[in-house]
């Protein structure tokens, strides 16, 4: 293995870290429905372990691939994330979600 391989594998780990710690930190502060915070921040370093592991073995994996595994544990977060914050009311097909409470008073 040469020392940019290392290097960015390093850098990658390190990305990975900061990113499930932002999440744990974000799902302890929201309180998201399904799961714990724990399990969202060893979900996104699985994903992101999976990516990396493939890089690395599969030498003609496509980086698509890669990127897409790399950010399935985040993308998934996020949305468990919005459906914690909206709750499970019903969808209204008449209103834009932007239509809000605070529609009908002039911008200040």
């Amino acid at each position: 293995m040469s020392a940019i391989t290392v290097l960015s594998a390093g850098i990658a780990a390190l990305l990975a870290a900061v990113a499930a710690a932002l999440v744990h930190r974000d799902a302890e502060a929201v309180g998201v429905d399904l799961g714990s915070p724990l399990l969202w921040a060893a979900f996104v370093l699985v994903t992101s372990g999976v990516a990396g592991i493939t890089a690395l073995l599969v030498p003609d994996a496509p980086i698509p691939g890669v990127l897409v595994v790399a950010a399935l544990g985040p993308l998934l977060y996020l949305l468990e994330r919005d459906d914690s914050i909206h709750g499970d009311d019903p969808a209204d097909p008449t209103r834009l979600p932007s239509d809000g409470e605070d529609a009908d008073r002039p911008d200040e």
